[in-house]
């Protein structure tokens, strides 16, 4: 009928007995507090700068921020209207609050459905400019007082309230037993009410009297199993209303498909979040920008509109951070502001306290390393092993030995054309029986070395 007082009511209703609607659209309202509002000039102009800060203070100030979701109850009730409220600070006028207004004092064009009035008793008025934020949403297409989800959820809450008020009518009476009371039909009206009354106190005070015709018959509750036809029908209902206000039901009821289901239909309610957060930074930057700009710029200058949008900050994987830092190739810089941001931390100030940097390993010392030299120019051996061993290298004889052991097969080696060659080679090296100068070399050495061992006398070369 073009009035949409009563649905407006209906809206709030909803909201306010309906437990798991008001949580549901309490979320889609509150979605956008999880994205970061970015204001960026729309022109090079000094102008565009001036207008982009000025906005950016104002959506920035705390009475602002805290009233975006009165600008997003338009989601349930199809539109919302918040009041400017204009302050002089120092010699310039801004926007000191955001104050909601009842959408019942407002009516919408009969004619088109479009143009928002202010209800009023000489008719519809047009409304202040730069007076108001009027946010529209578009849960679907069509005149704006049919885009709200309220229109959507009306007939789940209907039907969800029908069976609310059975179920309490039904656990009243559970496990009651039914009191028949049996008449004659020569009963006078007296008498019925007798027997009426006596029945009714049967379940209260569990005594009653009746005359001696009269009969009561105690029939026994059997119920079993009916509860759970009002509780299902009432989590199905739920389950409506969360696909409806969210797009899905993983993040909001207990459902089979475990974590995995969860994070499909979080996907798809983050798409619904993106949405409407598109939707409030185009109102933003009509009302909020649009009148700074009006108030604050002569009408001849050309100043653009700030672009404002919500985006989610995208998240940091912290361990391959500090991969990349410990790894960086060089010439790469990192920002250390972008490291403070990343691991939530805030830049120490100067007379602060902070942590020493981590100890640098040292890497270990190279292993000695023993180089031949002429008795003269080394020191005298530890004992009389490292004095054979020394004499074996210093007179050569050990490399001798090894050249005349290993040579024929480092020269057969280098000889080889394949893989399979070389294979051939060292098989025929491993299957020769011969004893050769190496290790004739080491029987001797170790026979001499055990001896001076049991004796307890010097090995010298």
């Amino acid at each position: 009928m073009g009035d949409a007082t009563a649905y407006l009511e209906l809206a709030e209703q909803m909201e306010e007995k309906d437990l798991h609607y008001s949580a549901v659209l309490g979320v889609r309202k509150r979605a956008i507090r999880s994205l970061e509002l970015h204001i960026e000039r729309g022109g090079e102009s000094d102008g565009a700068a001036e207008l982009a800060e000025v906005t950016r203070k104002v959506l920035n100030s705390a009475a602002v921020r805290t009233t975006l979701i009165d600008v997003m109850d338009a989601i349930g009730k199809s539109y919302s209207v918040c009041e400017i409220v204009w302050a002089r600070i120092g010699g310039a006028l801004t926007i000191a609050d955001l104050e909601w207004v009842d959408p019942r004092w407002f009516e919408f064009d009969k004619d088109n459905g479009r143009h928002l009035y202010l209800r009023d008793n000489a008719g519809p008025q047009p409304l202040r400019p730069d007076s108001y934020v009027i946010h529209m949403a578009k849960a679907k297409s069509g005149l704006p007082i049919r885009g709200g989800l309220a229109r959507l959820a009306a007939w789940g809450y209907l039907f969800k309230n029908y069976t609310i008020k059975d179920w309490h009518v039904f656990c009243e009476a559970y496990g009651h037993p039914l009191r028949l009371g049996k008449y004659d039909a020569s009963a006078s009206p007296q008498d019925r009410q007798t027997l009426l009354r006596a029945v009714r106190q049967i379940g209260v005070d569990m005594a009653a009297i009746i005359p001696q015709s009269m009969e009561v018959e105690i029939v026994s509750a059997s119920q079993a199993g009916s509860d759970k036809l009002y509780e299902g029908n009432a989590r199905w209902w739920d389950e409506q209303l969360s696909k409806g206000v969210l797009g899905q039901v993983a993040t909001t009821d207990a459902i089979a498909g475990g974590h995995a289901v969860g994070k499909i239909h979080e996907a798809v309610r983050d798409d619904i979040r993106d949405a409407d957060a598109e939707q409030l930074a185009a109102t933003l930057q009509r009302d909020i920008a649009g009148a700074l700009r009006r108030v604050l710029f002569r009408a001849d200058r050309a100043v653009p509109l700030p672009n404002i949008r919500f985006e989610m900050e995208d998240a940091v994987d912290t361990q391959a951070l500090l991969n990349l830092i410990e790894k960086r190739p060089p010439g790469l810089r990192i920002a250390t502001a972008d490291v403070y941001r990343a691991f939530n931390l805030r830049q120490p100030d100067d007379d602060e306290e902070v942590l020493g940097d981590p100890a640098v390993a040292t890497p270990p010392a190279d292993p000695p390393v023993r180089i031949a030299a002429s008795r003269h120019d080394t020191p005298a051996p530890k004992d009389s092993i490292d004095a054979l061993v020394d004499a074996l290298i210093s007179e050569g004889d050990l490399e001798e030995a090894m050249q005349s052991e290993i040579g024929p097969l480092l020269e057969a080696l280098a000889g080889a054309q394949s893989i399979e060659e070389v294979r051939d080679i060292l098989a025929a090296f491993a299957d020769d029986p011969a004893t050769g100068p190496m290790q004739d070399l080491l029987t001797r050495s170790t026979y001499a070395a055990r001896l001076a061992g049991e004796l307890g006398a010097q090995v010298t070369g």
